[in-house]
């Protein structure tokens, strides 16, 4: 009990050892308020003021011996770099951190090296040490350890330079040799960069600046990305160029306010090769939006009936038979579809059948249009298979009304007047439809001119229900209302398709 109150007397005597507490208790709470990023450079501040406040300790109790000059000589280097760290650390990541100025960590930790190395000059002289004596003499030490440190000191100028210029920055994608990433933190040795993959590339500074260095965020983030592909001789580019640039609208990640184009890169052996190009600017997803572009791009290509060709020759002949029997279940299938959709209810069989033989099966992805709001008419989509999202736009606002699934039928008045797309139809996932174009209609309603009058009637009368419903009519009320709209369709659909 004695000892500890000569130890606490002892305390309280040096005046030194109070300041050094306070500040250890200012540096741990300046510790816990930096942000995590930058709590590391506070723990410096903490270890080297609790080192001092020891240090200062067991000088006290060693009393007059040579012991003391040394302990006490180490506590003022140690209270001297916990200072300057401290008072770094306060200014840096506390003052200006609430503040828009933000200095390069290379700038401040060689601000901070610097600050350190006089102060240390200034402790060293105050104990007596001849600090010019000492450097006088260790010129060739310096020479030995300015050589064998010249990488690094190479590295340390380079990432100066690279803070200076700020043409490389934190956040920047960049391509270096084979590697994509993003720019982590620029240090006073090093560059992290983050890949696509989630590695952690450490660059030297040196070779960053000696290298060839792509910056895709500069000048602004937006990247072009440009796929290839080939496509038959005998479709006209310019088809396939619209076909190709259409797939890419409303693909996620895809930017819409920059253009989309393609153009034709070369004349292949078996193929015209065709670079679609388009924007995005999450570097990041890069290969997930072109994984999307590239099956959208199939899907056009196989409704528009687009030959992908390749070098390999696959000659296939299956037995007569077989393709007989495929062909008829096709086209019982078909011809079941049609019969399920009223609009065709006045169709006899043979009719139906040479409906169901001329329709075409297109396919879509998941995300893909297969109608949009406000595009001409003049065909109707039977859906096969898949869910169809209905969406309408009034005002600027959209919304989803309907869900659609197979045997659905998709614009029946744009095929029979030719009038606008009411609605926006989305495939929610992948769609098998099957399109009855209007030539197909006209050429069936010219032999039978008698079913335009009754598929304008089924249309009139689908028409007065729903809008009824909407209004709470009665049945009475639907009725006249169907009678009403009958004429006014029939003329539509006969002057659509141009029949007396």
């Amino acid at each position: 009990m004695a000892d500890w109150r000569a130890l606490t007397d002892t305390v309280l005597v040096h005046g030194g050892s109070l300041v050094t507490l306070g500040l250890l208790a200012l540096a741990g709470l300046v510790h816990r308020l930096a942000p995590a990023e930058e709590s590391r450079r506070g723990g410096v501040a903490v270890w080297m003021l609790a080192a001092a406040l020891v240090l200062r300790l067991a000088g006290t109790v060693t009393g007059a011996s040579a012991a003391h000059g040394v302990l006490d000589l180490a506590a003022d280097v140690a209270l001297a770099v916990g200072v300057v760290d401290l008072v770094w650390t306060l200014a840096f990541d506390l003052a200006l951190a609430r503040t828009r100025l933000r200095v390069p960590s290379i700038l401040r930790d060689l601000a901070q090296g610097a600050a350190v190395f006089f102060v240390l000059l200034a402790v060293l002289r105050r104990a007596g040490v001849d600090v010019f004596s000492l450097v006088t003499t260790s010129a060739v030490v310096t020479a030995v350890v300015g050589l064998a440190l010249q990488a690094t000191i190479a590295n340390v100028f380079a990432g100066l330079a690279l803070q200076l210029d700020r043409t490389l920055q934190a956040g920047d994608w960049i391509r270096l040799d084979d590697r994509v990433g993003q720019i982590i933190e620029i240090r006073w040795r090093s560059t992290s960069v983050l890949t696509r993959d989630g590695d952690v590339v450490i660059v030297p500074n040196g070779e960053l600046v000696g290298s060839k260095v792509l910056n895709f965020s500069r000048p602004r983030p937006a990247h072009r990305v440009t796929l290839t592909v080939g496509f038959h001789y005998r479709h006209p580019p310019n088809e396939v160029k619209r076909v190709l640039v259409e797939s890419v609208r409303g693909t996620p990640g895809v930017r819409e306010d920059l253009p989309h184009d393609c153009v034709v890169r070369e004349f292949g052996e078996s193929a015209i090769v065709y670079a679609l190009r388009f924007w995005i600017d999450d570097l990041r997803r890069e290969d997930e939006i072109a994984d999307a572009v590239r099956t959208r791009v199939w899907y056009a290509a196989r409704r528009e009936h687009l030959e992908i060709p390749f070098p390999i020759r696959t000659l296939v002949t299956p037995a007569a038979e077989d393709r007989t029997a495929r062909t008829a279940r096709r086209r019982a299938r078909r011809t079941a579809a049609l019969g399920a959709v009223e609009l065709f209810a006045p169709l006899d069989a043979e009719d139906r059948a040479r409906l169901a033989e001329a329709m075409r099966r297109v396919r879509f992805a998941a995300g893909e249009v297969v109608i949009r709001q406000g595009d001409p008419g003049g065909s109707l989509y039977l859906v096969g298979r898949g869910r169809v999202g209905v969406s309408l736009t009034v005002d600027g606002i959209t919304r989803e009304v309907a869900t659609l699934g197979p045997g659905d039928v998709l614009g029946e008045m744009s095929l029979m007047t030719g009038a606008p797309r009411e609605a926006t139809c989305v495939a929610k996932s992948d769609v098998t439809a099957y399109v009855v174009d209007h030539s197909t209609v006209r050429a069936l309603l010219e032999e039978h001119p008698r079913l335009a009058e009754e598929m304008a009637a089924i249309l009139a009368r689908r028409q007065s229900e729903n809008e009824g419903e909407r209004r709470g009519l009665s049945r009475e009320a639907r009725v006249l209302a169907a009678a009403a709209a009958a004429g006014t369709l029939r003329q539509r659909v006969r002057s659509f398709f141009g029949l007396a």
